[in-house]
Order: structure tokens, then sequence, then C-alpha cells
């Protein structure tokens, strides 16, 4: 039995999804049943669950033998994901596969890099079996990123070599239903690095509508973000995150996805393709 946590975000229903794909019978671990049945549909064994009352947590975990590890980006996540781990520790679980972020380091100047850094420091010292999968920006954060016909960042030109949560969801499956990957880490990237200029310009290309990408500054981003509703913490990391990218923080290409999973990574305009809601974004 798999239990996936975050079962209907972004990646986790993805993950859910290739599993019933692949012959398994996922549990997703949620809060509410409603808003889970309508995004994982009838197949998957639903528990609810609330990571802030643990004994919910080792109530799941009866009867699983992987674990499909991811949490809300929150302040409180090093705390939610250990208390998982813990409980998977009493219970016997076999085998964690835990989403992480790029170059998760507890040096790091980003707090979402250094929490999940101890997430993981977490894992490896429970003794438990795990594989550690580290994204790079997902393409699907652009559909956040893009209104009226352009996307704002503070990026300039540097490049990402961003990647389709798919492909993520791909190699987390990977590692939770073959052989070969307890103790390794993967770094998943798409099959090139973009400006944003250059995710504008396949965007125009893909929709047959004008996308353009605004140059904002740090400070500019944060503003708005706040003014979205987004925690100040996140905000601020945000904004430090896009000035890294400027410096080329994420101008990296791996071949991780496809070595996990053979088959290439998607690149940006199948992704484009695929997604209906970039397609139909108005100008």
């Amino acid at each position: 039995m798999i239990l996936v946590t975050g079962a209907t975000g972004t990646v986790g229903s993805e993950v859910v999804r290739r599993l019933l794909t692949a012959g398994e019978q996922p549990r997703a671990l949620v809060r509410d049943q409603g808003t889970a049945r309508k995004r994982l549909g009838e197949q998957v064994e639903h528990v609810v669950g609330d990571l802030n009352r643990p004994e919910t947590i080792e109530a799941a975990l009866a009867g699983v033998d992987r674990l499909f590890l991811v949490t809300t980006q929150s302040s409180r996540q090093p705390e939610w994901e250990r208390s998982v781990i813990e409980a998977a520790t009493r219970v016997g679980v076999g085998h964690i596969v835990k989403l992480s972020v790029f170059r998760a380091d507890e040096r790091s100047p980003l707090q979402i890099a250094r929490q999940h850094a101890q997430a993981e420091r977490a894992l490896e010292q429970s003794g438990l079996a795990f594989t550690i999968v580290r994204p790079v920006f997902l393409m699907q954060n652009l559909l956040a990123m893009l209104r009226d016909g352009a996307i704002y960042t503070a990026a300039a030109s540097g490049r990402v070599a961003m990647v389709d949560a798919r492909d993520a969801a791909a190699v987390a499956v990977a590692a939770l239903t073959r052989d070969g990957h307890l103790g390794r880490t993967y770094t998943l990237t798409g099959p090139e690095a973009l400006s944003f200029d250059d995710v504008a310009n396949t965007l125009s290309r893909e929709t047959r509508r004008p996308t353009r990408h605004v140059h904002v500054s740090p400070d500019n981003l944060r503003a708005a973000l706040e003014g979205q509703g987004v925690a100040a913490w996140f905000a601020e990391d945000m904004a430090k995150l896009h000035g890294m990218l400027a410096g080329g923080y994420e101008d990296l290409v791996t071949n991780d996805v496809g070595a996990v999973t053979g088959s290439p990574p998607r690149d940006l305009a199948q992704f484009v393709r695929d997604t209906p809601r970039i397609r139909a974004n108005p100008t």
C-alpha cells in the first residue's frame, strides 16, 4: 500500500493518477473528502487526516509500506514532515519518497530551501529507506504568473531549466514502484534552460497570442505577492529567488528525468499544448 500526502496538489495528484495507471491502489491523505473525490475520483482510498494532529497521521499509515511525502509551502513544513517521518518510523514504513526543492541546504539564503534541508536530514536520520526528488522551477508555476498576456518577474535574463510537474511525478512513481532508487537524490529539470523572454516567446507562438515578459524589481515582486495574500516570509523568499535566478541559480540541465523514467522530460512547448488554462489565458 502506498500513501500519498499532498494528494490534491500539483505533483501529488499526478502521482496518484500515475500510480493508478501502474496498477497500484494508492491511499490519499486528505483534509476534505469532497474535494479529493472531485480531484482524484473514486478509485482512490481517501483517508481524512490533519498534519496538525499527529494522531491522524499514524492512523492513515496503517498497512502502508511506501509513502510519497509532500506538504504545503509553510513555515511549519519541517514540523509537519518530521511528524509524518516519526509516524512512519513507528509503523514500519519501508520506503519514503520525499518531494523537496532544488538545492535544499540549511545554509541557503532561502527559507524554503533551509526548511526542506531540515526535513531531508530528519528523513536521513530516521533509519528509513528514502529517495529525495528535487525539481527546479515547475512549469505549472506559470499558471499563477501569467496575467493579462504578461509574465512579471525579477529574474532579468536569467535562464531556468523549468520542469513539468508530470515529469516530477513520473520520477516519484518510478522510485515508489521500481527497484534501484533507495538512498538516491534526483535533481529534476526540463530539457533546456530558458530565460523568461524565451518563455514569453514560446507562449506567444504556441497560443498564437502575444505574451510579454515584464521586468520588475524584487521589491515590487515582493509587494505584489504580499498584496495577493502571500505570507510575508514566502514573498521575501520569492523576491530573493528571482534575484538568484537572474544570476543563474537554476541555469542547470540534468538527465535525471530520462535516466529514471526512460523518457525525456517534456519541453515548455509541449506543456503549453497540453494545458488548456495556459491557452485560454486572455491577453
